[in-house]
């Protein structure tokens, strides 16, 4: 017999749910440290230094008298320090000090002491240069700060005081809650794929451009053409989009010479990215075409900036509309520029695009004057992409736009309300097919995004923008008609005031505006035939848009022939009747115009109010009840309305 003895049969137990036991202490430890470029997470965020305290610097303080005080400071701390060591030990004062954080400035990069290394090597010293300034802006940090970091990180810090902020890696944690970014992702798998065959001899071409421009050191021109050609090509080519070197004015406010925070005043310049790419606008030629939009028509967004009670700015050359709401911006240097300086300028034409969009999401208003409530919920989720490129290193950026919170120094004087934020979402060098091909996948990303999903976004909040601009532009031109009678469509027209972003330039730009205001208003005043008394047929077909009638024989026409509605002699005395208080009513309210008007000399320095006379001419309902025959006793609704 066997000596092995017998398994134990197995029995089945009911499961036991163990709890973790609860932890004092957070899972995640985060090193402390003032918050910078290179964190990662907001719990690395050192909170003690941005806690606010008085101000540090004279607003008159200039950088010589700020060396003068920090070398007599320094004496200070240094003779207190010698005073407390006496009689200690080598030991004891070692132990006065204490390291708090070791900042490293990288060098400018010299490419051609980099031209034999590795690309990791070459990788390594362009991003750190290209972040430069490793902290934020401190307002009022525990310690000042040695004069030539002051000189040294000067630019960088007026930048985060205006709101500027690059954060090297991407996180979701730094993306508050009530914003929703769109990101491209690179998916390594797919480069092997058939379908991107297309796009791999794309990145061939790219790469041989790239080597080329290296091997021969050109100049920064021959950088930016090939990016126009082998990245941005495909762009230029969509007709839902629009590419160019577009300038932009951006508001600068001044920022003082030692602290970099603001002073509080502000001036408007004017800078140009080496690419703008936004959505293209069209003309009434255009409308056979099924991309062409309405509302991305040229003559209504330009109505939109140039009214006075609308001011919304929809291209970056502020006066024109055939680049409209730009969501990508190009930067491009060469060997010898600098990568730093390529980001400022993206990320600074980048604020100017993020505050257009903000202003179109919110509820029609005077965009220059109040910020009223956002029209939508996805109405902050507006975003841009900036790119840069360094010779043959590029970088990918997404930015956007929110108010300042507490650990930016939010309500504390000398820093801006609103923060632009750019994080970094992808950077290589352009070495091989791989880095080639990584690139252009992201930006064919990018512009199926633009011309669907962005272009929806900027469509949806144009429509309740387009109705309030018509009513102020009807209003207008009513008024015009009043005070000019038939010389309104010959050629003269009321001045009005210039909107409220053209105060800062100069008479040569506003009087343009003046004439393209003058030549808007005259072609609206034709259209409405401002003026004339009208009614407006609103039944069956017309019911939707309306159909206006200038006179009661035009309106005992329409009927039978639209209406299939016959005609007798009590539906011509009640059209006669009608069209009778039309006329009365229209004399009526231009005289009324003309009574309350000012001087025509003053006139043109100022206009009045123009929602009472869009109110005075507000549609009436005058009932025709049985006045037409043909398919029972229906009572017919007509306007009496002149717009």
């Amino acid at each position: 017999m066997s000596n092995i003895p017998p398994q134990p049969q197995a029995r089945s137990c009911t499961p036991i749910l163990r709890l973790r036991p609860d932890i004092d202490q957070a899972q995640s430890n985060f090193r402390k440290s003032p918050d910078g470029a290179y964190l990662r997470h907001p719990g690395e965020i050192d909170e003690d230094s941005a806690s606010t305290s008085s101000a540090q610097f004279e607003s008159d303080m200039s950088m010589g008298e700020y060396r003068v005080a920090r070398k007599r400071d320094k004496e200070k701390f240094f003779e207190r320090v010698r005073n407390a060591q006496k009689g200690m030990t080598k030991d004891e004062k070692r132990d006065m000090f204490k390291i708090l954080q070791v900042i490293t400035v990288p060098p400018l990069v010299d490419t051609k002491l980099l031209q034999t290394s590795t690309d990791e090597v070459i990788e390594r010293a362009i991003e750190s240069y290209f972040v430069h300034c490793p902290v934020y802006l401190n307002p009022n940090p525990r310690t000042a700060w040695p004069a030539s970091w002051h000189e040294r990180f000067h630019r960088d810090w007026s930048w985060n005081a205006r709101g500027v902020y690059y954060r090297h890696h991407y996180s979701p944690h730094w993306v508050t809650g009530d914003h929703t970014l769109w990101l491209p992702t690179v998916d390594h798998g797919m480069f092997d794929r058939h379908d991107e065959l297309p796009r791999r001899v794309r990145a061939r071409t790219f790469l041989h451009h790239v080597l080329d421009n290296k091997r021969w050191v050109k100049s920064e021109y021959a950088w930016e053409a090939d990016a126009w050609s082998d990245v941005f090509g495909h762009m230029r080519n969509d007709p839902a989009l629009a590419v160019d070197k577009r300038e932009c004015y951006v508001n600068k406010p001044e920022v003082h010479a030692v602290s970099a925070t603001l002073t509080g005043e502000c001036k408007t310049v004017k800078r140009i990215p080496d690419a703008s790419i936004g959505l293209a606008t069209f003309h009434p030629e255009h409308y056979q075409n099924a991309i062409a939009s309405y509302e991305l028509d040229s003559e209504r967004l330009q109505a939109l900036a140039l009214h006075r009670d609308s001011s919304l700015i929809s291209d970056p050359r502020i006066h024109e509309s055939s680049l409209v709401y730009p969501f990508l911006v190009y930067e491009a240097k060469g060997w010898t520029g600098d990568a730093r300086e390529a980001r400022l300028q993206a990320c600074a034409a980048g604020t100017a695009y993020l505050d257009m969009l903000d202003d179109l999401a919110r509820r029609p208003g005077n965009a220059g004057k109040v910020e009223g409530a956002y029209q939508f919920h996805d109405g902050r989720s507006a975003q841009v992409f900036a790119l840069t490129s360094f010779g043959a290193h590029w970088h990918v950026m997404v930015g956007y736009r929110r108010p300042r919170l507490k650990r930016e120094h939010a309500n504390h004087p000398g820093m801006s309300k609103t923060v632009y934020l750019y994080q970094r979402i992808w950077s290589g060098l352009i070495s091989d097919e791989r880095k080639a091909w990584e690139l252009l996948s992201l930006v064919d990303q990018i512009h199926e995004w633009g011309a669907t999903t962005f272009r929806d976004y900027v469509i949806r909040h144009l429509k309740s923008w387009h109705e309030y601009c018509h009513e102020l532009r009807v209003a207008d031109a009513i008024r015009t008609r009043a005070i000019l009678g038939k010389n309104a469509t010959s050629g003269q027209f009321l001045v009005f005031d210039t909107p409220e972003w053209a105060k800062d330039f100069g008479m040569d730009f506003r009087t343009e505006l003046l004439r393209k205001m003058g030549k808007l208003l005259t072609k609206k005043v034709v259209e409405i035939q401002a003026g004339e008394p009208s009614i407006t047929c609103v039944s069956g077909k017309c019911r939707d848009f309306g159909y206006r009638l200038f006179s009661a024989e035009d309106f005992l026409k329409h009927l039978p022939s639209v209406h299939y509605e016959q005609v007798n002699d009590s539906c011509k005395n009640a059209a006669k009747e009608l069209f009778d208080d039309c006329v009365a009513e229209m004399e009526e309210l231009l005289q009324g115009i003309q009574a309350r008007e000012e001087p025509l000399q003053d006139l043109l320095s100022k206009a009045g109010s123009l929602q009472e006379i869009a109110s005075s001419i507000s549609k009436r309902k005058l009932s025709m009840g049985g006045a037409c025959e043909g398919s029972g006793n229906r009572p017919r609704t007509c306007y009496g309305s002149c717009d």
